[in-house]
């Protein structure tokens, strides 16, 4: 797709090992660029004055894109006047705190994020919800969802028949909350069949679990063959405001490796997830524990599942379709 000339854009972001800099902007520099679109990758500096300095270059770039961060209102307005067009674009519910907090609401975060969403000149959102919340204050928003590059993430080697099936999670320490949900489910599984283990990859882990436990420390270098070494996802949510923002990238690696997998159900993951063909949904304790029975009892019709996972991640979620997106978009805004 050729257009009149290509756009230089700059994406403003936090530090670039975060999964948001990783997994939206990092993983399609490459088919970018195959659409007319000059990247450029700033992590925001911490300083006031390195922050100004940054701004100031931004008349050089077409397109300024400031990713999650929430500034205070005088250089949100700083920023907003060096830049020719500025795109928000962020993949959490931001405007609330998280799900290990005792009360989701945060004055502080609601404002600042009321200014940025009616500061830009276009939102761009991770998911349906997010874009609900922000229409509120700006009438440009347009959902692009968290993508996977299907030619990084790709199936490991088939593991050999005869030995346990690996479980996996992987994520972060605030994210624990999530898989603390599965202990009772996964346990009473042991009960019954004990040919699995549980792999947990993260900075930090839980105790509980019955089942033979590995506990692997996360490192970027080790994550996508940490993946590969699983034979089921588990993605595990609660549901509440800071989990309906989120857009199933765990999920996403799962599917993009061939694994089936089971997902907690939520508006996300029902996009994404077709129960009983590309992997499981599960809504409570007893679905969590019928729908993995059934998983490490049928190992073949597992690796169908996941097979067809990653086919169905095609033309969706995959580098190509999602890097068109983002440059249809720009390429829209700047010539309208």
């Amino acid at each position: 797709m050729n257009h009149p000339h290509r756009l230089k854009v700059i994406f403003l972001t936090e530090p670039i090992n975060s999964p948001s800099t990783r997994f939206r902007i990092l993983q399609f520099i490459s088919e970018f660029e195959k659409f007319d679109l000059d990247i450029t990758v700033s992590p925001i500096p911490k300083g006031i004055f390195p922050r100004l300095k940054l701004f100031n270059s931004l008349s050089a770039f077409d397109i300024t894109v400031l990713q999650r961060k929430l500034f205070q209102p005088w250089i949100l307005s700083y920023l907003k006047m060096k830049s020719k067009v500025l795109f928000f674009d962020f993949d959490d519910a931001i405007m609330f705190r998280d799900s290990n907090a005792t009360d989701f609401y945060s004055r502080s975060r609601q404002n600042r994020f009321k200014n940025t969403a009616q500061k830009a000149d276009f939102v761009i959102t991770g998911n349906e919800y997010l874009r609900e919340i922000s229409q509120q204050f700006n009438n440009n928003v347009v959902v692009i969802p968290t993508g996977i590059n299907t030619q990084l993430y790709i199936p490991g080697d088939v593991h050999e028949a005869g030995r346990p099936l690996t479980l996996g999670w992987i994520g972060s320490q605030p994210n624990l909350i999530y898989l603390q949900t599965l202990i009772e489910p996964i346990n009473k599984l042991y009960l019954v069949n004990k040919n699995f283990r549980l792999k947990i990859v993260c900075d930090g882990f839980i105790d509980g679990f019955h089942c033979p436990t590995e506990k692997k420390v996360w490192c970027k270098d080790d994550e996508l063959a940490d993946i590969q070494s699983f034979d089921i996802g588990l993605s595990p949510l609660t549901e509440d405001k800071w989990t309906r923002g989120k857009c199933a990238l765990k999920l996403l690696q799962y599917m993009a490796c061939s694994l089936a997998s089971v997902s907690s159900a939520t508006a996300v993951t029902s996009r994404m997830i077709r129960d009983g063909h590309n992997g499981f949904l599960a809504s409570n304790s007893t679905d969590w524990f019928e729908k993995l029975r059934f998983l490490t009892e049928n190992p073949q019709q597992s690796r169908a599942m996941g097979f067809t996972a990653r086919q169905s991640l095609m033309g969706v979620f995959d580098e190509k379709t999602i890097a068109e997106k983002y440059s249809a978009l720009f390429h829209q805004r700047t010539n309208s």
